[in-house]
């Protein structure tokens, strides 16, 4: 496949699922991966996990919407791997709701989660890849972000959410693209409700 060797990877939301999949296959090419979530007993199993089958990894509580926190975790990783080489922006949420009953709330929860998170982390990340003059950010979208003739009943905030993360991305590859900097956006191959 591909050798990952010497290159530190961190991967939000990776207690389960995709997040998981994504920390294990990095550790399996040879990466050093640093494990987040809200979740520190899940993302710890996952670090683990990592560790039995002869990788590297450390396991970090974090809050994506928490800018102190980002900061402070990708620091540690710094302080501990040495470097920063490969960001997997996979922390998100998804909880159905009718646009006519959903709440202000709600929405802001889901915004704040699935873009705001992903934006901290996508320009914590950054500043560390440009000291090394190399980086990789894999900003996690959805095909329920639009552009692609779907439309998920219940899925108004969550479709802003993951629209908003495909046009940051975008941006910020123009923006950062001196600094030789490689971005994409992953529309995943599946419905919110799968």
């Amino acid at each position: 496949m591909f050798n990952l060797k010497n290159k530190v990877a961190l991967v939000t939301g990776a207690r389960r699922g995709m997040g998981r999949a994504h920390a294990l296959a990095l550790a399996k090419q040879g990466a050093k991966v640093a494990v987040t979530d809200v979740d520190l007993n899940e993302c710890a199993a996952a670090a683990e996990e990592i560790k039995k089958a002869g990788g590297e990894a450390l396991c970090f509580k974090m809050d994506v919407t928490n800018a102190a926190e980002v900061d402070q975790v990708f620091s540690e990783v710094v302080k501990q791997f040495g470097r920063l080489d490969i960001l997997v922006n996979n922390a998100g949420i998804f909880i159905p709701k009718p646009a006519l009953e959903m709440t202000e709330t709600e929405w802001d929860k889901m915004i704040d989660i699935n873009l705001k998170g992903e934006f901290l982390c996508a320009v914590r990340a950054a500043k560390e890849m440009m000291k090394n003059k190399w980086g990789r950010i894999i900003n996690i979208a959805s095909i329920a972000s639009g552009g692609v003739g779907i439309g998920f009943a219940g899925a108004a905030h969550y479709a802003a959410s993951k629209g908003g993360i495909i046009g940051m991305s975008e941006t910020l590859a123009a923006e950062w693209a001196p600094h030789g900097r490689q971005w994409s956006a992953n529309r995943e191959k599946k419905s919110p409700r799968s």
